[in-house]
């Protein structure tokens, strides 16, 4: 079944879940009681292409809880970690000889 959305005189707008002809005939407003009017609205279609909406379900996705990234070590990074040990040079002699 569809949400539909209805306009109260006094208390404003809400929305309901109904078929198409029991919204045609009003629904009750859930402070009063009072019959309210269907609101019209446009159908919701999708315009967007595959990829912006996949880009937007991802940027929807990662808004609240972003997505822990780990990245590699550039071949400048100056860490320790990427730091190589320089060749030994008490044994250069032994350079070549294998």
């Amino acid at each position: 079944m569809p949400v539909y959305d209805f306009n109260c005189s006094d208390h404003g707008i809400f929305s309901d879940w109904m078929s198409y002809d029991a919204s045609r005939q009003g629904a009750p407003c859930p402070d009063c009681g009072g019959v309210c009017t269907v609101l019209p609205s446009i159908p919701q279609i999708s315009t967007m292409s595959s990829a912006l909406r996949r880009a937007e379900s991802r940027a929807d996705a990662s808004s609240s809880e972003p997505k822990v990234m780990k990245r590699g070590h550039l071949p400048t990074c100056g860490c320790n970690m990427c730091k190589k040990a320089a060749p030994p040079t008490s044994r250069r002699w032994m350079l070549g000889t294998c």
